[in-house]
C-alpha cells in the first residue's frame, strides 16, 4: 500500500512539472532575467569601449543582443542610439534615442545623448530644452549643468547661462572648463573683473591653459588699455576666438607691428558681420603698409556689399559660435572621424 502511494505521488509531481502551463512560465522568467543580466554586462562593454574609441569591440559586443527578447528594452534602443551616435548617423541616433525614451521618460543618459545630437546639429535650442529635461531627471551632475550652460551661452542667454554654470561648479569645484564659459558669460555682459576672477582661478592651476590665455589678454587690454602686456597673453593665433583676433589685431596696432594685426583682423573684416569699426580699421592698417590697391580692391568690397545683411551676418555668427561650442562640450563617446 504504501509503495503505491509512493508511485502515486511521484507521478503526480512528474504531472506537475510537465504542465505546459508552469514550464513556460518559469522559462519566461528565466529568459528574461537572463536577458536583463546579459544586456547589462553587453551594456557597459559597449558604453566604456565608445568612451575610450574602442569602436570594434563595441560593434562586436553589439552584435551579442541582436535576438528579439533585448529589443523591447529601453536600454537597447540607447545602445543602438549610442553606436550611431559614435559614427555621426544623426538623424537615426535621434530616432532610437527618441524609442527609448518613450518606453523609459527618465533615461538620463538617453536624453543627454539626444541633447548632443541637437548641438552637432547646430540646433542648440532644441540641446538646451532636452539638457533641461536632463537636469530634471538627474540633478547633481556637474558634466550636465555644464552643457546646458554652454547651451544658453551659445543663444545668448546669459544670466541662465550663469546659474547653470555655477550649479556645474557647485558639484565640481575646479571645473575649469565651466569657469571658462563662465569667464566668456562676463565678458558678453562688460562684467571684466568678475570674468578676470574665474580667468585667474583657472591660470593658477594650469599655467598653460591657452584658451584662459587668451581671454586674460582681452581682459587685461579692456582694463588696463596695455597691449603689450595683453599680447604676453598671446599663446597660439590659429585657435584664436573672432572676439580676441579684434582685441589682440589692436594691441598689435598699437605698438606698430601693421602687419602682424592685419593678418590677424583681415577674416574679421571680409566676414559678414565686420561692423564699421572694423572695416575703416583694416582699410586704416591696409593704408599704413603702402597696400593702396589692396586698399582700395577692399574700399570697392565695402560698397558692394548689401546693406540688408543684418540676418546674414546673424547666421553667421551663430555659426562660429556653435562650432566653438561644439569644441567645448563635454563629450561622453567620442565620435569615429
Amino acid at each position: 500500500m504504501k509503495a503505491k502511494i509512493q508511485i502515486l505521488f511521484v507521478c503526480f509531481i512528474l504531472l506537475f512539472l510537465s504542465n505546459p502551463i508552469f514550464s513556460q512560465t518559469d522559462d519566461k522568467e528565466t529568459i528574461e532575467i537572463n536577458a536583463k543580466i546579459e544586456l547589462e554586462k553587453v551594456s557597459r562593454n559597449i558604453i566604456n569601449a565608445l568612451r575610450y574609441g574602442k569602436f570594434l569591440l563595441a560593434d562586436t559586443e553589439w552584435k551579442k543582443i541582436q535576438s528579439d527578447v533585448y529589443k523591447t528594452y529601453p536600454e537597447y534602443d540607447y545602445l543602438n542610439g549610442s553606436l550611431l551616435y559614435s559614427r555621426m548617423e544623426w538623424q537615426e541616433a535621434k530616432e532610437s534615442l527618441i524609442k527609448a525614451l518613450k518606453k523609459e521618460p527618465n533615461h538620463e543618459a538617453a536624453s543627454f545623448l539626444l541633447g548632443m545630437i541637437y548641438a552637432q546639429e547646430d540646433s542648440w535650442a532644441e540641446a538646451k530644452d532636452t539638457w533641461i529635461e536632463t537636469n530634471q531627471i538627474s540633478p547633481y551632475n556637474p558634466f550636465y549643468h555644464y552643457n546646458l550652460g554652454l547651451a544658453y551661452f551659445i543663444l545668448k542667454d546669459y544670466n541662465n547661462a550663469i546659474v547653470s554654470l555655477n550649479k556645474s561648479l557647485e558639484y565640481k569645484a575646479n571645473y575649469n572648463e565651466a569657469k571658462l564659459i563662465l569667464a566668456k558669460t562676463y565678458l558678453e555682459l562688460n562684467e571684466t573683473e568678475k570674468a578676470k576672477v574665474e580667468l585667474s582661478t583657472i591660470l593658477e592651476q594650469d599655467s598653460k591653459h591657452i584658451q584662459a590665455s587668451h581671454l586674460m589678454g582681452r581682459v587685461v587690454y579692456l582694463i588696463e588699455k596695455d597691449p603689450k602686456k595683453s599680447l604676453t597673453y598671446l599663446k597660439n593665433q590659429r585657435v584664436l576666438g573672432w572676439r580676441e583676433k579684434k582685441i589682440y589685431a589692436r594691441c598689435y596696432f598699437e605698438i606698430r607691428k601693421w602687419k602682424d594685426a592685419e593678418n590677424l583682423l583681415r577674416p574679421i573684416a571680409y566676414s559678414p558681420f565686420a561692423d564699421e569699426y572694423d572695416q575703416s580699421f583694416y582699410l586704416n592698417l591696409l593704408l599704413n603698409l603702402g597696400y593702396d590697391e589692396r586698399a582700395n580692391d577692399f574700399f570697392h568690397f565695402i560698397q558692394k556689399q548689401s546693406q540688408n545683411e543684418s540676418k546674414i551676418a546673424e547666421a553667421y555668427r551663430m555659426l562660429l559660435s556653435s562650432r566653438e561650442g561644439k569644441d567645448l562640450l563635454y563629450h561622453y563617446y567620442k565620435l569615429r572621424y
